[in-house]
Order: C-alpha cells, then structure tokens, then sequence
C-alpha cells in the first residue's frame, strides 16, 4: 500500500532504512512512441509512467525521429502524479491546399469546428462554409458549401466581414460599409440587419451571461472578474481559461493565461506570464490551440506580409516554429483535431488567396 502511495524503502552505508516519499510523472506525448529522457538519461517512452522519484524539479525532455525537441523543468510532488503532455511538431510540416475556389476574410466558429468565408467562385460565388471536423481534413475530403450565393442585386462574395452567434446557428455577414444580412443557418434564411450594432450587443450580452455563471462561483480578484466577462476576452475551447494582457511601467506588455480549472492539474498554476513585449513594438495575435494548454502566436505579420507563426504553451515554455512565410490574413486557427493550421496565403505574387492547412504532425 505505501509502495503505491509512492513511499520508497533506502539505506545507504549500513545506516538505517530510511523510508522516503516520492513522486510520479505520467509522460505523454502527441505522437505516442517518443523518448523519455529525465535528467538527461533515456528513462521510457511516452506513453508511461515514471514512478519513485525525488519531489522536486526534474529535466524532462521528449524526442522523436523527425519532430522538434520538447522540454520542460517539471517538478515532482510528494505521492502525486504529475501529468504532462508534449505536442510534438514536425521538423518538416507539410501544406497543402484546402480550398480551390478562392477564399477572403475567414471567420471561425467558437467551437473551431466550423470556418466561415467569402468566395468569389466563377460557377458558386458567395459565403461558404467549411466544417472541420473530418478525419482526414483535405481538399478532397472537406465537405465545403455554398450557403448563401451572389444574387444579381448583391455580390455576398465581396463581403468584409463574417461573425458567429454564441451558439453557431446564425452568422453576421458584413457586405459593404453599410448592409449587413444575418443568416440563419437551420432554416437557410437570409435578413437584413438595420441595427447590427444591436444584435451584436445581444450576442455579447449571452456571452457574457455564460461567463458570469462560471466566474461567479470561482475565488478570484474583481479585477480578474472584470477581464473574464469581457467580450473581448479570449477564452479557450475547454471554456476555463483565458488570455489578458497587463501594462507594466516600465513600457512592456506581459501576455498572461488565467487557468480557472478546479482542481488544478498537478504543476500547473492559476496565473501564467507566457510572453512579454515592448509596448511600442507590433503586438502579436494570438488564438487558441485545440487542446487549450497551448496558443498559436503569429508574430509580424500583416496582410500580404511575411509572418512567423508558432505554437507556445500557456506557461510560456516549447515555443516553437510552425510556419514562417507570406500570409493574407492574421486569423490563424486550429483544427479541432490539433493535426493542421489553417491560414490564408498565396504561393504566387499575383495569385488566387486561399486557405491552406499546415500540417505539424
């Protein structure tokens, strides 16, 4: 029993047996079958369990033939098991197209199962609707649609912009400076919109209702209260964390994730600083990656500019490349698998823009 409470039995130089607590880490990694090396010395491969070890911090590091190393300082509790997950990225990621028809302003819905955009298609023009979902997301596989075409009195294809509902069943879409059409997408019926900044107040008031409901309950400072119910705040997929930004003196912008989860996983803490940068500097737009313990960071990049992107965990370790190239939009997305980035981009200086997945795995 105290064996597998984590006691472990020692006696050194003839003294008397010395009955010592440890520690566990549960190593994992996306891709399975990886190198465990703790403190520099191959101990297992994911998936496993490293078990009688000193509480403590520990060098864990994580390899696999063809991906980038990750690392992590992990610190070992007395009888608990720390559980760590390591994405892996492929040192050579592979993109490929995954629409054919032209494709502007994507939108993303807050599940991330469902991307939204326009498309001035020779034979369907209009805004199209991509799901994500499928096993194996390709241009051949994905099921994408038409769900509102270009009549002879508005061109939807030339729209500026596309936003969800909180629950994914209506879509605002944005057709010049001044029309706006709702879509509703269980009846397939289209509206116009004469006060778009009321429905939008509408959805954000239902959003920010859900948040209040989950915050209310939870010991947290106002102020971090305050930023939760925000609309403007960046919630993950798994609805308990989020991103915010603090101001310091002296000219920098810390990027932090606030982690509400109860109980916290072992080793992860409430408040995270993953990045810091010049307050006169570019600002670097984020979004959530699936499995919301880590951020896609695209940095420098503007349309038609050439932008890194990279894939960071919530407390500012592994950050690593995944894409560093010409983009044609800052909205960057995972899908709900975790397997591709989607981003918009072009491969010729005059060509067609489309969305493209980037495989890191």
């Amino acid at each position: 029993y105290m064996y597998t409470a984590g006691y472990r039995l020692r006696r050194e130089g003839g003294q008397p047996v010395d009955i010592r607590v440890t520690g566990m880490i549960s190593a994992k990694s996306i891709p399975e079958g990886a190198n465990v090396y703790l403190n520099d010395e191959l101990t297992t491969a994911t998936n496993s369990s490293i078990p009688g070890l000193t509480p403590g911090k520990h060098s864990l590091k994580i390899t696999k033939r063809g991906f980038m190393d990750w690392e992590k300082e992990i610190e070992v509790f007395p009888e608990m098991v720390t559980d760590i997950t390591a994405v892996l990225l492929s040192k050579t990621p592979r993109i490929e197209p995954l629409t054919q028809t032209g494709a502007t302003n994507p939108s993303i819905s807050p599940s991330l199962n469902s991307v939204a955009y326009f498309s001035q298609d020779e034979k369907n023009p209009g805004v199209w609707i991509l799901p994500l979902t499928t096993n194996r997301l390709n241009i051949f596989s994905a099921a994408t649609s038409v769900v509102l075409e270009d009549t002879a009195y508005t061109k939807f294809s030339e729209g500026l912009s596309i936003e969800w509902s909180p629950n994914e069943n209506q879509i605002l879409i944005q057709q010049s400076e001044e029309n706006y059409y709702l879509l509703d997408l269980s009846s397939n019926t289209v509206r116009t919109v004469l006060d778009p900044l009321e429905l939008k107040e509408e959805w954000e008031k239902t959003l920010i209702e859900r948040r209040a409901l989950l915050v209310e309950r939870l010991d947290m400072d106002d102020e971090i209260k305050k930023i939760a119910t925000s609309p403007q705040t960046m919630w993950s997929p798994d609805g308990y964390k989020f991103v915010y930004t603090v101001e310091r003196d002296d000219g920098k912008i810390e990027y932090k994730v606030y982690n509400m989860e109860k109980p916290l996983p072992v080793g992860e803490t409430e408040d995270n600083t993953f990045y810091v940068t010049n307050a006169q500097e570019r600002q670097p737009k984020l979004s959530w990656y699936s499995d919301s313990f880590h951020l896609i960071m695209l940095e420098n990049g503007t349309e038609n500019d050439r932008g890194r992107i990279s894939l960071i965990r919530i407390d500012g370790t592994n950050k690593a490349e995944i894409y560093n190239n010409v983009i044609h939009s800052d909205v960057i997305f995972s899908t709900p698998a975790g397997d591709k980035i989607i981003i918009l981009t072009s491969f010729k200086s005059e060509g067609q823009v489309d969305l493209y997945t980037v495989s890191i795995r």
